[in-house]
C-alpha cells in the first residue's frame, strides 16, 4: 500500500465555511480508517475537481492536516498519510463516550445485520490441510510448477476451424462452449470410457462448484448424503450447507462399503477407482452392489474421478458412470490436476433428467465459466498438444511415486507399510505400531517436513493409523532429502 495513490472521495458537511468541511471530511476518514499509513492523497487539481471546491481550499485544509502531525507533504511526490494512531473522537461526536482504542475498529452503536442459516453452517477454516512453513510440504492436491507450462506462451484462439476463439464481447452458453465440450466428451470417452456426448457436459468452475450445485439441486433439509469415511471434508460441508445430513459410510481395502450404505439415502458420493484419500480402488463386485441398490432404491452416485489420468502399468478401471444403465451415476471431473489448479476448470457429464436444471442453476449461481480460459483449453486440445502434456506429466509424476515408494519402503519401513494404489499423485501408508500417525505427524511438522494424517478426512476418527503423502509438487530430490529426515527425527524421538 506504501506510496499508492488512491482515488478517494471525502463527504463534505453542512456547515462550516467550504475549508471547514473539507478538513472535517478528511480528518473523519483518517478517524474512520479509510485513509491508511503510507497511502498518497490524490493530487490537489485533481481533488479539487472531483470535489467541486477551489485548488486553494484543498490546499489550505490539507495544509492545517500536515501541521497536526497527520499527514506528510513529501517534496515532489505529494501528500502521504503519516503512520500514527488515529485521532481520538471529539466530544460531541458519535461514541464520545466510549474510549478510542486504536488497535481495533470501534464497536457498531446498532446491531448489524443477521446472517442467514446457511452462513451459520458454514466451515470454520479454509482449506482441507494446515498451512505451516514448512522445507519440504507432501501436500495433497498441489501439483507441478512445470504442470503450468502449457498456458504459458500460448495465446488462446491462435488455430484455425473449429478452434477459433469464442468472442469475449458477448456471454456464452452457460453450460460451456460447444466446440469445448465436443472435445472433452471425446477425451473422456476414449480415456475414461465415459458414456457421453457434448450435451450432457456442463463446464464448471472446479469440482467444488460441481459439488455446490449437484448438492442445491439434489438435497433438501429432509435428506441425507452418504460419504466416503475417510473421504473429501468438502461434500460433507456442501450438504451441511444445503441444509440436509451427510452420513460417513466406512471404506476399506475393496473401497466403499455398499452393504453399509442405510436405506432412504438421497445419494453417495464416492472415489471408486482412486479412494480419497486411501487410494484403493473399488472391487468390482462393490461396483455392481452399489449400481445395483442405486437403481433399486432409487439414489445418486456422484463419481468423483478426480486424477486418475495419472497411472502407472496397466490403465486403471474404467468409469464407474460406463457401467450403468439406470442413469443413476453423476460424473464430476476436474482439470485442476492435469492443467493447473489456479485456471479453475471443471465439468460435469450429467444423466438425461439432470441436464436441463442442472445448466439452470449453472445459469442462475455463476452464468457460465471464463470464455478466455474456455477459448484456451480448447485451443491446447485442438493441436495436440493438450494430449503431449498428459504423456509428459504422466511420466514425471510416474517417477516422482516410484522414488517415493522406493523410499518409504527402504527408508521409512520401520514405521510405515504403504497401502496398494494405481494412479493418482498421491500414496497412503499405514503406521506401523500403536502410536498412530498424528505424533509422527507432529514430529515431522517440527523437522520441517509436512505430511498428513488420515484421519483429517474423517467425520469419525476413522483413519488415525493412516498417513498420506502427496507427491505432486515435490521434486524426486525432496522426496530422498524429506524422507531421510523423517527417518532421522523419527529415530530421534524414539
Amino acid at each position: 500500500m506504501e506510496g499508492t495513490v488512491i482515488d478517494f472521495l471525502i463527504e463534505l458537511g453542512q456547515h462550516g465555511t467550504l475549508q471547514q468541511r473539507v478538513y472535517e471530511g478528511i480528518y473523519a476518514a483518517l478517524r474512520d480508517g479509510r485513509l491508511q499509513p503510507g497511502q498518497r492523497l490524490p493530487a490537489s487539481r485533481i481533488w479539487a475537481i472531483e470535489l467541486g471546491v477551489p485548488r486553494n481550499t484543498i490546499r489550505e485544509a490539507t495544509s492545517a492536516l500536515v501541521a497536526e502531525g497527520w499527514l506528510e507533504a513529501r517534496t515532489g511526490t505529494g501528500l502521504f498519510v503519516r503512520d500514527v494512531p488515529r485521532p481520538s473522537v471529539r466530544d460531541g461526536e458519535p461514541g464520545a463516550d466510549t474510549p478510542h482504542d486504536v488497535s481495533a475498529t470501534a464497536a457498531p452503536a446498532r446491531p448489524t445485520p443477521a446472517l442467514s442459516a446457511w452462513a451459520a453452517r458454514l466451515p470454520a477454516a479454509e482449506g482441507l490441510l494446515p498451512v505451516h512453513a514448512l522445507s519440504i510440504d507432501f501436500r495433497l492436491g498441489a501439483v507441478s510448477s512445470g504442470a503450468e507450462r502449457l498456458f504459458r506462451y500460448r495465446r488462446p484462439g491462435a488455430l484455425d476451424g473449429d478452434a477459433r476463439a469464442a468472442p469475449l464481447a458477448a456471454y456464452g452458453d452457460a453450460a460451456g462452449e460447444a466446440r469445448l465440450r465436443e472435445r472433452l466428451a471425446a477425451y473422456l470417452r476414449q480415456s475414461r470410457a465415459v458414456r457421453c456426448t457434448a450435451d450432457d457436459i456442463v463446464i464448471t468452475s472446479g469440482s467444488h462448484q460441481s459439488l455446490d450445485l449437484l448438492c442445491r439441486l439434489l438435497l433438501d433439509p429432509d435428506r441425507t448424503l452418504a460419504v466416503e469415511d475417510p473421504g473429501y471434508p468438502v461434500a460433507v460441508h456442501l450438504a451441511r450447507l444445503a441444509g440436509a445430513d451427510a452420513l460417513p459410510v466406512p471404506v476399506d481395502d475393496d473401497g466403499l462399503v455398499v452393504d453399509a450404505i442405510p436405506d432412504g439415502v438421497a445419494g453417495v458420493v464416492c472415489t471408486p477407482n482412486h479412494q480419497f484419500p486411501l487410494g484403493v480402488a473399488m472391487s468390482p463386485a462393490r461396483r455392481e452392489r452399489l449400481l445395483a441398490r442405486a437403481a433399486r432404491a432409487p439414489f445418486f452416485v456422484i463419481e468423483d474421478d478426480y486424477d486418475c489420468e495419472y497411472y502407472q502399468g496397466t490403465a486403471p478401471a474404467p468409469s464407474l458412470q460406463s457401467f450403468d444403465s439406470h442413469e443413476r451415476v453423476i460424473y464430476v471431473g476436474s482439470l485442476s490436476k492435469i492443467l493447473a489448479p489456479g485456471l479453475r476448470l471443471g465439468y460435469i457429464v450429467a444423466p438425461r433428467w439432470l441436464r436441463d436444471p442442472l445448466r439452470h442453476a449453472r445459469w442462475i449461481a455463476d452464468r457460465q465459466s471464463s470464455t478466455y480460459l474456455q477459448n484456451a483449453l480448447l485451443t491446447v486440445m485442438a493441436s495436440g498438444d493438450f494430449a503431449t502434456h498428459l504423456h509428459r506429466m504422466r511420466a514425471e509424476y510416474g517417477r516422482r511415486r516410484a522414488v517415493l515408494l522406493r523410499e518409504l519402503e527402504r527408508t521409512l519401513g520401520a514405521w510405515l507399510s504403504p497401502l496398494a494404489s494405481r494412479c493418482g499423485m498421491h500414496v497412503a501408508a499405514r503406521v506401523r505400531g500403536p502410536q498412530g500417525a498424528a505424533p509422527l505427524c507432529r514430529i515431522a511438522r517440527d523437522a520441517g517436513i509436512g505430511v498428513y494424517e488420515g484421519q483429517r478426512f474423517s467425520m469419525t476418527g476413522a483413519a488415525s493409523d493412516i498417513m498420506v503423502f502427496g507427491f505432486g509438487n515435490v521434486t524426486e530430490a525432496q522426496i530422498v532429502e524429506g524422507t531421510a529426515r523423517l527417518a532421522h527425527a523419527w529415530r530421534q524421538s524414539a
